[in-house]
């Protein structure tokens, strides 16, 4: 069974299920080099089908899962209980509140309209199945979770009207506990946040999160109280002058901008990711308790916020986590399809990794390296590549690594990545320059499992959520002393933990490293520079290295330098 989960909104992608087995995914902006490209994700397409050596008349499912609409089962009881509210309590916020439904059914109807434009001219219509957006969320954390019974939350801006839900899985059974409405949007409170903080809306919310570590979060915890609180097991918004359920082209009242403008954003950053940790643990808690469960798996959007992942993790109650490593809507393809999966056969999927995009053999590499701009040796075995690599990190040079299929998510887990040594603080100043980026947060740590426990408190082999660089540890004195450039001012680290299995050849590369240096972990940041998306061509890759982003480039079976 051929399954295709496509997604045309914020990241746009496409994701093919073969048999349960997850076998190929991407997302456009890796194609077309816009970063969070919403338009029709037709290479995407193509690419997953290729991959396949199949024709789209050959899929079997059209996965879905951005506007199923609005259905009274699921909704009406949800938007009633809130109209109810407002006109109590807050009868001037009224239009508002319509306005936002307004704007939801005007998106989606746009969003929905393109992928009917699409099912219609390729005679699809009976193959297609819509997924709630939420449900969509839910049902791919669970089915690529190692657990057989969890709870399963999810948080993002919105989607079908929605913005958090709390569901139950237990094997192929499902049952939602709680949904939120755009209203009470933990998403739109963290990017407004953002936006007030003067980074860039969907794009940014990660520098407030690492901003955050540097300010005090009780000076403006009160003002984030005032926006959305949470009591008995649900939010409660106070739209008004200091929140709207808005993301983009927010407008903020006259007294909010007064008290932003008088304080440090270190400590709003601080404040707000303070507030959405106790909203979301507050609402796990509640339900922990309710259900007796001791595992949690997490996707949406809110969800890419490593730092709120950890303090679930570090819920007495909770066992282990998993968050679907593609968490925000740019992961819908793959979590439609998941779902399909799931919902046809009552089975979990087998995904075993995210490198899901294309690969490029060493011929089509050799062509974009016919120009002769470059000095290009062969590396004929991963042992040459690792030692090319250790060579040149040990000599203060910056390495891309560019090897085997691209990672399908946020994250760039050692197949398109940048490489360097864990010693000098001074990296994430003159790096990030070269990047043209500007970060709170240092780089992250790709470290072998071997090290895992010395370097991360209460590490745990099955941990699965560190192998895919989605949560954050507390690191051990240790871990300080020997890779200051990869541990935050809070005393964190946001590890990729690989294995033999996972990844052999960067696995091999983190043992010798160990063995000649003592090092325990190196530096892993994504391959692209500010505002593009990592790469994923090799001419991509080759254009990084022109612009001196990376001093050494590992390509395929080549190192390559520049002749100057």
């Amino acid at each position: 069974m051929l399954i295709l989960g496509i997604v045309n909104e914020e990241v746009s992608g496409a994701c093919l299920v073969k048999n349960n087995e997850v076998v190929a995914a991407a997302s456009e902006e890796r194609y077309s080099r816009i970063k969070n490209d919403s338009s029709w994700p037709s290479r995407s397409i193509d690419y997953v089908l290729r991959q396949q050596g199949i024709k789209l008349s050959d899929v079997d499912h059209i996965a879905y899962g951005w506007g199923a609409d609005f259905n009274s089962k699921k909704h009406l009881l949800m938007f009633f209980d809130r109209v109810v509210e407002e006109a109590r309590n807050n009868y001037e916020q009224i239009e508002t509140f319509r306005k936002r439904i307004e704007i939801e059914i005007s998106r989606d109807e746009e969003v929905r309209g393109n992928f009917l434009q699409f099912v219609k001219q390729n005679g699809l219509k009976f193959k297609t199945i819509f997924f709630d957006h939420h449900e969509c969320h839910a049902v791919s954390a669970f089915a690529c979770s190692p657990f057989n019974s969890t709870l399963v939350l999810t948080a993002d801006g919105r989607g079908d009207y929605q913005s958090f839900t709390v569901s139950v899985f237990d094997n192929h059974k499902h049952e939602v506990l709680h949904r939120s409405s755009t209203m009470y949007s933990l998403g739109f409170f963290y990017a407004r946040i953002t936006a007030l903080l003067g980074f860039k809306v969907n794009r940014h919310e990660g520098k407030v999160t690492g901003l955050a570590a540097y300010g005090d979060p009780l000076k403006y915890l009160p003002l984030m109280e005032k926006m959305i609180s949470y009591k008995d097991g649900r939010f409660i918004s106070h739209v008004g002058p200091f929140y709207r359920p808005w993301m983009h082209n927010a407008v903020f009242s006259d007294e909010l901008i007064k008290i932003i403008s008088g304080a440090k954003r270190e400590d709003i950053a601080a404040a707000a990711q303070r507030h959405l940790e106790n909203l979301v643990t507050g609402i796990t808690e509640h339900y922990l308790k309710k259900t007796g469960l001791t595992h949690v798996c997490m996707a949406g959007g809110v969800f890419a916020n490593v730092s709120l992942n950890k303090k679930i993790l570090d819920i007495p109650q909770v066992n282990n986590v998993f968050i679907q490593p593609h968490m925000s809507d740019g992961g819908l393809a793959l979590g439609a399809a998941v779902a399909a999966a799931f919902q046809l056969t009552g089975q979990k999927v087998q995904i075993d990794t995210m490198f899901l995009g294309p690969e490029f053999n060493d011929q089509e590499i050799e062509l974009c390296l016919a120009n002769n701009e470059f000095n290009i040796k062969k590396l004929p075995d991963d042992e040459h590549k690792i030692r090319s690599a250790i060579d040149a990190i040990k000599d203060n040079k910056v390495v891309g690594w560019f090897q085997g299929r691209m990672e399908h998510g946020p994250r760039a887990l050692c197949h398109r990545s940048i490489l360097y040594h864990s010693k000098d603080t001074s990296v994430n100043k003159w790096l990030n320059k070269r990047m043209q980026r500007t970060e709170f947060m240092p780089f992250a740590p790709v470290t072998a499992v071997e090290f895992a426990e010395r370097c991360y408190k209460n590490w745990r082999p099955d941990h699965v959520s560190s192998y895919y660089m989605t949560i954050t540890y507390d690191c051990t004195e240790e871990m300080m002393r020997n890779s200051p450039a990869v541990v935050h001012i809070d005393g964190t680290a946001r590890p990729q933990i690989v294995s033999d299995r996972s990844e052999p050849a960067i696995h091999k590369l983190l043992l010798k490293w160990h063995e000649e240096t003592g090092g325990l972990s190196l530096v892993n940041t994504s391959f692209n520079k500010h505002e593009e998306p990592i790469v994923c061509l090799p001419s991509d890759a080759l254009k990084a290295l022109k612009e001196d982003m990376v001093d050494v480039l590992i390509i395929g079976s080549f190192e390559v330098k520049r002749r100057d």
